[in-house]
């Protein structure tokens, strides 16, 4: 359909300063800028054409493309338009981006290289096409990227080759432009996710992930997002839009990209950023209730059944009754449901049930029911709703030997969508083993249940549905800003090689400020007496070093006899290496065990606090757990809790149980100290933490501080 150019539209317009996209990501009218019949980014436009949208193709050269009017720059259109398809290069791309402003377009979609990814004269056109689009509050996708397709409205304005889908309710957001293409391919094969929109962000210039994710808040049309992400940019941005996502009831899913070493350095030459640390996202997208997948496929098996199902069938999935008719998908799904922490019940109360329905059946979950049933009229359709009313189960899952290519070899599975449509409102799901459910799932969705991707592919999908109910309503990552800035203290820094370091004195006095409870020390500096005023056996170590314990600074259970003679030991240990001189005396803390609680003060996403068990739970098995910064009471319970299966918490072999009140309050402390101090604090070792029945102490610190510059 050609635009009628007499006609006018809207200018842009913004929303709470970002500029709004549902124009340009629904738009009804579209100039393409830059293709002719003979180009070979023309693919996606040809085929848009049926669509309703309004096409007009701007072009230096050609009079004619795909037998519409073309016009020499968008200048000469007259009008505004709703999106601009940029297929031009980098330099020009620049030009179309300012002729889009001067029109009012709602903005530009563009799939030139050549920015900031390529080095400095690339950065340079990209704040000159930022400068632009900024200063008309327009939208613009990519650069670096390969475009926007908008399912539901057959609308492809991208450069990729033609590929299958199905239109639902699946939004995506990749950095790399391919992954959008692979996303729906594994959609695809696996035959149940449908699309909505798919959009290759690129180099983010002037719209980024913050933006798409209020976009999708808003979109009727979206159901559950999906990210395929290498870096976050606007950290508080992002996590307060994911978090209007879930409050819309629009699970989100992330893929992180770039885990590995290698990845990172692939990544900074790909779209011109560094990747951040792994461990770090892990921890906020955990506190934020943003899941999780490893690969492509895993992760359109894990938003299958959130784009499926209507939400009053989603479930936390305590208890998943898995019901076959072979004995080997039944132990199959055993195994799986057990790698795939998906809790699989066996409720014996349902056994004389079983022995009574099933020849020779005994186990009644995972249940083989044999194919016995299909042959007895209404015994599956009894089964099926023996367990759907068992309050025990909260999802049912029947694992078919079929697709619906061989329907006609059974119908067992039509029989239990038959139930499912007038059962409880819990997930009923359909894992085809023997192919994918195709035909099924038109129909299927009507009843209330989901097909599913293989057996392993519905447990992932049903583990995440889980977690997504399971999260907290509250659940969110808050900006360090809603603490009020705490001022560096004055105390001069000492260079070490880790970098700058405040003095043992200044750090254990601003833990102490900050709530966190800590031992009494005692300085002894040059020839100083020795007079500490507490009571041995003491702790003697230098104190304005890092990691003195590795440098062998430390000397434990002092006697106060030979005090003085730890001290001078020291003392010329430092000064044989030429270290700061000064000994912290401390008294010997004997608690029932030890924590590590650190603070990273320059994550890319904000401060982040790290805690772990001391000793062998670190420095062994480097088991360690965080929350971004500042955390709640209950996040610090949550973060504790995570280490309840090591069993030391509630005491172990007759020792007392840990105050778990008092680590989760200094937990709380030591989150708001790194929140306010997030212009200065690059790092704060705490470790160890004594731990008591009644209370915890911090007998060490270790505090770094930011470069100037940062």
């Amino acid at each position: 359909m050609t635009i009628d150019t007499t006609t006018t539209s809207p200018g842009p317009a913004g929303t709470d300063g970002a500029p709004a996209l549902d124009r340009l990501l629904n738009p009804r009218t579209v100039a393409v800028v830059g293709i002719s019949e003979t180009s070979k980014f023309g693919s996606g436009v040809r085929r848009s054409l049926p669509s309703d949208t309004e096409f007009c193709f701007v072009h230096p050269k050609a009079k004619e493309v795909f037998g519409h009017r073309v016009f020499p720059d968008l200048r000469a259109l007259g009008r505004p338009v709703d999106a601009v398809f940029s297929a031009v290069g980098a330099e020009r791309t620049v030009d179309v981006v300012e002729q889009a402003a001067e029109i009012g377009a709602g903005g530009v979609i563009t799939i030139a290289g050549g920015f900031a990814e390529t080095g400095r004269h690339g950065a340079e056109l990209q704040q000159r096409m930022v400068a632009a689009a900024r200063a008309a509050s327009m939208p613009v996708v990519g650069p670096n990227g390969v475009g926007v397709i908008n399912v539901a409205r057959r609308l492809d304005l991208t450069m990729l080759a033609p590929f299958e889908r199905r239109a639902g309710g699946l939004s995506a957001v990749t950095h790399s432009g391919a992954m959008i293409e692979a996303m729906a391919s594994a959609a695809w094969r696996a035959g149940g996710v449908g699309l909505n929109l798919l959009v290759s962000a690129g180099n983010e210039a002037v719209t980024d992930l913050a933006d798409y994710l209020d976009h999708f808040a808003a979109d009727p049309a979206t159901r559950v997002v999906a990210l395929a992400l290498e870096k976050i940019r606007r950290p508080d941005a992002f996590f307060a839009a994911a978090r209007r996502c879930l409050a819309a009831g629009k699970p989100v899913v992330a893929l992180k990209l770039g885990r590995s070493e290698r990845a990172q350095r692939m990544a900074a030459s790909h779209t011109g950023t560094l990747t951040g640390d792994t461990w770090v996202y892990d921890v906020a997208f955990a506190q934020a209730g943003i899941q999780t997948a490893t690969d492509i496929d895993d992760l359109v098996d894990r938003v299958q059944f959130l784009e499926q199902l209507p939400r009053e069938r989603w479930s936390p999935v305590r208890g998943l009754a898995v019901l076959t008719v072979t004995g080997g998908f039944a132990q199959l799904a055993s195994d799986l449901a057990e790698v795939e922490r998906v809790d699989v019940p066996e409720v014996t109360r349902l056994r004389p049930f079983i022995e009574e329905n099933v020849p020779g059946g005994t186990v009644p979950n995972p249940l083989d029911a044999t194919t016995f049933v299909g042959g007895v009229d209404g015994l599956w359709e009894k089964i099926v709703r023996e367990y759907a009313d068992a309050p025990e189960f909260d999802a049912l899952l029947f694992a078919s030997q079929h697709a619906d290519w061989d329907r006609g070899r059974s119908d067992l599975a039509d029989r239990f969508a038959d139930v499912a449509e007038g059962a409880a409102a819990k997930p009923f799901v359909v894992a085809p083993l023997a192919g994918v459910g195709g035909g099924w799932l038109d129909g299927y969705r009507a009843q209330g249940v989901a097909v599913g991707n293989g057996l392993r592919g519905c447990l992932r999908g049903l583990h995440t549905m889980a977690a997504v109910v399971r999260t907290r309503p509250d659940a969110r990552v808050r900006p360090a800003s809603e603490i009020a800035a705490i001022p560096r203290p004055r105390a001069e820094a000492i260079e070490v090689p880790e970098g700058r370091m405040l003095p043992f004195d200044a750090t254990m006095e601003l833990l102490a400020e900050a709530g966190i409870p800590v031992a009494p020390w005692h300085l002894v500096d040059a020839d100083e007496p020795v007079a500490p005023p507490f009571d041995g056996p003491y702790v003697v170590k230098l104190a304005d070093v890092a990691h003195r314990t590795e440098l062998g600074a430390v000397r434990v259970g002092v006697a106060a006899e030979n005090l003085r003679t730890a001290v001078r030991e020291l003392q010329a240990f430092a000064a044989a290496r030429e270290l700061p001189r000064r000994v912290a005396v401390q008294p010997l803390l004997v608690g029932h065990g030890e924590a590590f609680v650190g603070i990273n003060g320059a994550s890319e996403l904000g401060p982040v606090v790290a805690f772990g068990l001391g000793g062998v739970f670190v420095e062994v098995m480097r088991r360690i757990a965080g929350r971004m910064a500042p955390m709640s009471e209950v996040d610090a319970t949550e973060l504790v809790a995570e280490f309840d299966d090591i069993g030391v918490l509630d005491g172990h072999r007759g020792t007392p149980a840990w105050d778990r009140n008092a680590l989760n309050a200094t937990l709380v402390a030591a989150s708001r100290l790194a929140a306010g101090g997030r212009d200065w604090i690059a790092s704060i070792d705490i470790n160890p933490l004594i731990v008591g029945p009644a209370g915890v102490t911090a007998v060490d610190g270790l505090c770094l501080l930011r470069d100037r510059g940062d």
